[in-house]
């Protein structure tokens, strides 16, 4: 019994020990026992404010930086398109004589990332200008002599301005753009349809996204998606992090109404560093050149080849005579690792390949034979000329009224859901297409009424009219979910 009561007393002790902690807890909670886990509050609580949020001062850091770039070019347009004589005498009679010259202007933003004026910002922002204007967020703006073009990368749609200041500007923080992950906080800054400084956030909604169909003749892709809106005039603008730190250059979307739908694209800052440093230091972009034609390998392939690894890329052909070709390189092989690097897919082999410095001698691992192996190849500059040719050009195939065109594909086809039509891959400078506002990225669906089902299609169309000697068609256009006509004055 007396062993029993010891128990039972334990018990009761126990219990009212554990009843008086809770209990203690409770109390210095109301009264205030801990100061310091409210000092720790307070502390937050006074950096953001009661009802602030950690974005305000991602904006507060950011926004000082972020530059409205306005431009304008002249272009040459035909002048009245009558084939009456009558009419078109009464019509300058009355109006005078139609321009043969219009003046088109941009709207970008772009990031102050030097205090001494260097700007980066889209390369399709300020490109063809011949005037440009930069506006602060202050107010301040430098136009004319004061606002110079350092120089412009196509191939990743991306530039460098500098203005002429005697005081030093505000900037901002450059981050590290392999570092992000998706799900990450993103905050978009820029001048949507003129609405300058505009804030929008999302996260990141993917990386290295790539063979997007743009309207400019971006060569690299290695994007990086937000749901953060992104709206004409945003191009060029910062995408940020939570703490404040320039993650990407936003660039374009996808949408088939022309404005947010949640899918946007940013330059990777990485890329856009090595491309600023460059353009300031040389005036130019050098990139390396292997001599390759690079392939994307499947599951069926892999297993063709014995190949156990989950990465690399397949040499589908080796260009005569260069450094791959000097090197031992062939066809059929898979290149494994590039500089120490392993290489993931082709998108990635490309831009490492043009990132390494051109006489750079470089390690190659690569899998022949069914068993690994290593060369090395010395790196040549990749000339303008290759670069042109990833993209059919007037010299090696023929173009229509300047448009280069090519099939599309069947998953193209399923993507825009259209039975017929041909894909715009290059439009020729100062061309009928050109003035007529026919883009890359357009698919031509009609010409002059008539359908256009594949490229031998729009070859023998443009060949009839112009036997007949036409001067005026209506071309049917598909962009951006959209289907108009544009006038194409014929040549």
């Amino acid at each position: 019994m007396k062993e029993i009561s010891a128990k039972l007393v334990g018990i009761i002790i126990g219990s009212a020990t554990v009843t008086g902690f809770v209990l203690g807890l409770l109390i210095a909670g109301v009264f205030n026992i801990f100061p310091r886990a409210q000092a720790e509050e307070q502390d937050t609580l006074a950096v953001l404010g009661p009802s602030e949020s950690p974005f305000a001062a991602v904006v507060a850091q950011v926004l000082p930086a972020v530059v409205n770039i306005s431009s304008s070019r002249k272009v040459v347009v035909p002048g009245l398109p009558f084939d009456d004589p009558f009419f078109k005498e009464f019509a300058e009679k009355f109006f005078g004589e139609m321009p043969r010259e219009q003046t088109r202007y941009s709207l970008g933003s772009g990031v102050i990332f030097r205090p001494d004026g260097y700007i980066l910002t889209n390369d399709h922002v300020v490109a063809g200008a011949e005037d440009i204007t930069v506006t602060l967020e202050d107010g301040r703006s430098f136009k004319g002599k004061d606002v110079k073009l350092i120089g412009r990368d196509p191939h990743t749609d991306l530039a460098v301005l500098k203005v002429q200041t005697k005081k030093d500007l505000p900037t901002v923080k450059l981050g590290d753009s392999d570092s992000i992950r998706v799900g990450d906080w993103a905050i978009a800054i820029g001048n949507p349809f003129g609405l300058e400084g505009t804030v929008t956030v999302g996260v990141i909604s993917a990386k290295g996204r790539s063979n997007l169909l743009l309207p400019s003749k971006q060569r690299y892709q290695n994007f990086i998606q937000t749901d953060a809106a992104i709206n004409p005039g945003n191009s060029g603008g910062p995408l940020c992090n939570i703490h404040g730190q320039v993650i990407g250059l936003n660039t374009a979307i996808t949408s088939p109404s022309g404005t947010n739908i949640g899918i946007g694209f940013a330059v990777p800052i990485n890329m856009a560093k090595e491309v600023a440093n460059q353009l300031i230091t040389k005036g130019k972009v050098e990139r390396g050149y292997l001599g390759v034609y690079p392939q994307e390998l499947d599951e069926d392939m892999r297993k063709g080849l014995g190949l156990k690894r989950k990465h690399g890329v397949l040499i589908a052909d080796v260009v005569p005579g260069t450094p791959a070709d000097k090197a031992g390189l062939r066809s059929g092989d898979v290149i494994v690792a590039f500089d120490g690097h392993a290489v993931k897919n082709v998108e990635e082999f490309r831009e490492r390949v043009a990132a390494t410095p051109p006489a750079k001698t470089v390690a190659i691992n690569i899998w022949r034979g069914g068993k690994e192996m290593s060369l090395r190849a010395k790196l040549e500059e990749l000339p303008e000329e290759t670069l042109a040719s990833s993209r059919p050009s007037p010299q090696t195939r023929e173009a229509h009224f300047g448009l280069l065109v090519r099939a599309l594909s069947s998953a193209e086809r399923e993507h825009y859901n259209l039975s017929a039509g041909v894909l715009v891959e290059d439009v020729e400078f100062r061309s009928a297409a050109e003035r007529a506002g026919i883009r890359p990225g357009d698919v031509i669906l009609a010409i002059d009424g008539r359908t256009v089902k594949n490229p031998d299609e729009f070859k023998k169309i443009a060949g009839e009219l112009k036997s007949l000697a036409k001067e005026i068609v209506l071309v049917q256009i598909y962009r951006q979910g959209r289907r108009f006509f544009v006038t194409l004055y014929l040549e």
